[in-house]
């Protein structure tokens, strides 16, 4: 299916872009089809393109200096056609699938013939509006030469720790427009005929508070691009131009029709989630809507931001960092077997955004935190297809669906200062990577796993990070209950305390632009999980403690005069020597009815310290005596719960479609039936019909609220951070008592209508 539509995009992508060049003005492309390549040739081809990819990131692991790179990964690397299609994708971080295929179409169209593109050339660029996550994301990217023709492009996206502006580390949290940020960028020719123009390096290094740090992470990146150019040049002397493009446009021919037979097995149909974003500028109490909307139809996906609220002080990325946060999800749970290879889904994903929106923002829209706002896209999307993927005939596609993920929005601590020989240093916590797996259909989410689109991700080592900057850390510690409860319970995320050590003060922004007010929606029943904290406890006895020989692990083993609790957004915050910084971060979702797990789980949970014994009865309904289950006690705690949702609000008759009538999966926990001459929307469980199948299945469950607070131990009440009316509504079985479905709602806003199927399902 060489040649298949690409990716569609709605909206205006770069507000002064020049009309489009003539075709034959572009430096000639060598292309190719997928021919005959016989199946060893291709596999030895296909895992070498694999390896060099792979090369190329260690290179520039290797190579790095930063601990945003070295210890979370925060880059990627990418190999791509003549025409800037995907090939691979590096195992890093995965929303950075933005960053380089909108740039090299950029670049064709826009740079030749002048300044040109040569062999032994590379560009760079860090412009949101063409191709980048946000200005600190720098894209580098070499053309890979056959003779005159361009044969392909590898290339990286990288994080860099401060490329100026008026916030040390690049997140400006109460940035107006994005002139306060770190400049934009757009494709730049910086090396040629292989070697770095020392001009635009001492230019870019010029912008930043850490020059020499960011000038080994852009030789890194360059490093990289060198490697792969060398060995795919090996490639193409080994095994000829024409053999070697037919395997990379078999890899892509080969991931579309791996995405086609998945989506050969869902209906045609629509799913929607919401979540908020908080706090567009310090002070601010208000919530702002980001929705999305995954509609199927054949052999083509849509997604759309339909719903999301207009773009706002520092929340907001633009359309290709929206796009790349939902390729993230697509790739991870559509295209798990096929080498991180993705252009063949891209071939059948249209991405539609109203511009001017949180997710499809406009210059000079401020776009520093614009990760914060993927990270919440990225989840969005998890949970959308996961949506999607209950409704599959194929069982197996089915458990690629999960929960909310956590750390859905990057905590940015970001902390900066100057060493005691007075050098300037700003960075951020990195622990937020080690985020939690959230609860599945069929398993428990992992404590500290991590991301599912980041697969390369770990935590910073703790006595590197000590050895780099002016900081101790008491503890890191996993937090009991902060993952969300269900029948297959949400990974715990973790807290830290760190105290100031070789010099008197050091000072903290955050960042944040969601997940410290109101969670991410869990899915199916389970809960949502805790929230990002940021707290600084004042003249401590931590000094005392030290004195005697005690270091604290916990903060209830500190003694504190005050405590601060820093909002989503705050600068220039001081932590002093007998100061504690104490950091928390979000946990994972909980899958299904927590009234369904075995007792004996969730007594091995509190056991190993992951719940507690008041969580395990309130959420679980388990009671434990002496350390063990008291399963009569149990049996009746649980009977009682289920008798109470029977209370709440709902239809007043209810009936049971016949047990043959079931027809298939249609949603988490929901099935379709045969009713009355037609089809209906039932509980998966007792299969007591909720809504006829074109009708919204909440209609027809038992309804109750309460505040949002009651949903985890962790959630402060909303009242203190915002001025919104969020609660937690529930939506239970009226037959069986089930809990259905936990939505983190405005009070005042009817149910989500969160999915729809075509007839005849």
């Amino acid at each position: 299916m060489t040649g298949a539509p690409g990716p569609s995009f709605d909206g205006r992508t770069y507000p002064y872009m020049p009309p489009r060049r003539p075709p034959e003005s572009v430096t000639p492309l060598l292309h190719a089809e997928a021919g005959d390549v016989d199946p060893t040739t291709f596999e030895v081809l296909r895992h070498a393109l694999w390896n060099l990819n792979m090369e190329h990131g260690n290179a520039i692991i290797r190579t790095s200096g930063s601990p945003v790179v070295v210890y979370a990964h925060d880059f990627n690397p990418v190999i791509l056609d003549e025409a800037g299609d995907y090939v691979f994708f590096g195992p890093w971080l995965q929303y950075l699938v933005a960053a380089t295929s909108p740039v090299v179409k950029w670049i064709l169209e826009h740079r030749h013939p002048r300044p040109g593109i040569e062999p032994g050339c590379m560009f760079m660029s860090n412009d949101p509006w063409i191709g980048a996550t946000h200005q600190s994301d720098l894209t580098m990217l070499a053309p890979v030469f056959w003779e005159d023709r361009v044969f392909a492009w590898v290339g990286n996206s990288l994080h860099h720790q401060d490329l100026g502006g008026t916030a040390p580390g690049g997140f400006n949290p109460v940035a107006s427009d994005v002139f306060w940020e770190s400049g934009i960028i757009p494709p730049v020719r910086v090396v040629e005929d292989g070697e770095l123009r020392v001009d635009l390096e001492e230019e870019f290094m010029r912008r930043s508070r850490m020059p020499e740090l960011v000038a080994v992470d852009l030789r890194a990146q360059i490093a990289g691009c060198k490697v792969a150019v060398a060995r795919m040049e090996t490639l193409l002397g080994r095994y000829g131009p024409e053999t070697v493009k037919g395997v990379m446009k078999k890899i892509q021919d080969d991931s579309e029709a791996a995405f086609l037979r998945r989506l050969e097995t869902i209906p045609d149909g629509e799913w929607r989630e919401e979540a908020f974003l908080e706090m567009a500028t310090p002070g601010d109490r208000a919530l702002y809507r980001n929705s999305l909307v995954l509609r199927k139809s054949g052999d083509r996906l849509e997604f759309s931001n339909e719903g999301t609220d207009p773009q706002i002080g520092t929340l907001g990325c633009t359309l290709a960092a929206w796009s790349g946060a939902i390729g993230a999800m697509v790739n991870a749970q559509l295209m798990f077997d096929q080498l991180f290879a993705i252009q063949g889904a891209l071939r059948h994903i249209d991405f539609r955004a109203e511009p001017g929106t949180l997710t499809s923002a406009l210059h000079p829209s401020a776009l520093s935190l614009a990760p914060l706002t993927l990270d919440q896209c990225i989840a969005l999307a998890g949970l959308c297809i996961s949506k999607m993927l209950s409704a599959s005939s194929d069982p197996e596609l089915q458990k690629e669906g999960a929960s909310c993920m956590g750390c859905t929005a990057f905590p940015i601590a970001a902390f900066s200062g100057a060493y005691a020989n007075g050098q300037p240093f700003a960075t951020l916590f990195l622990e937020g990577v080690g985020a939690a797996l959230a609860g599945s259909p069929w398993k428990d989410g992992i404590d500290v796993g991590g991301w599912p689109w980041d697969p390369q991700v770990v935590m910073p080592n703790v006595e590197e990070f000590e050895s780099s900057f002016p900081i101790l850390y008491l503890w890191k510690r996993v937090l009991p209950d902060s993952g969300g409860a269900g029948r297959f319970r949400g990974g715990n995320s973790m807290d830290l305390g760190v105290v100031v050590h070789g010099v008197e003060t050091i000072s903290h922004h955050t960042a944040s632009a969601a997940h410290c007010a109101v969670p991410g929606p869990p899915l199916a029943g389970g809960y949502p999980s805790s929230l990002n904290t940021y707290t600084l406890l004042r003249d401590t006895d931590v000094l005392e403690r030290f004195a005697g020989g005690a270091v604290p692990a916990a903060p209830e083993e500190i003694a504190a005069g005050s405590s601060e609790t820093l909002p989503a957004k705050a600068f220039g915050v001081p932590q002093g020597p007998r100061d504690v910084y104490v950091m928390s971060w979000t946990g994972a979702g909980g899958y299904g009815d927590p009234l369904e797990r075995p007792a004996e789980d969730v007594l091995a949970d509190v056991v190993a310290e992951a719940v507690t014994a008041g969580e395990a009865e309130r959420l679980y309904g388990v009671v434990l005596r002496d350390g063990a289950v008291d399963a009569a006690a149990t049996e009746a705690r649980r009977a009682g719960v289920r008798e109470e949702r029977m209370g709440w609000s709902g239809p007043a008759e209810t009936r049971a479609a016949a047990p043959g009538s079931r027809l298939r999966a249609v949603g988490p926990e929901l099935v379709a039936v045969d009713d009355d001459g037609g089809q209906a929307l039932a509980c998966g469980g007792c299969l007591t019909v909720l809504s006829p199948a074109d009708g919204n299945w909440k209609d027809g469950a038992r309804v109750h609220e309460v505040p949002l607070e009651e949903g985890n131990r962790h959630q402060p009440p909303v009242a203190t951070l915002a001025d919104d009316d969020v609660v937690l509504r529930q939506f239970a079985c009226p037959g069986c008592g089930r809990l259905l479905d936990n939505e983190v709602r405005r009070a005042a806003e009817a149910p989500l209508w969160d999915f729809r199927l075509a007839r005849g399902v």
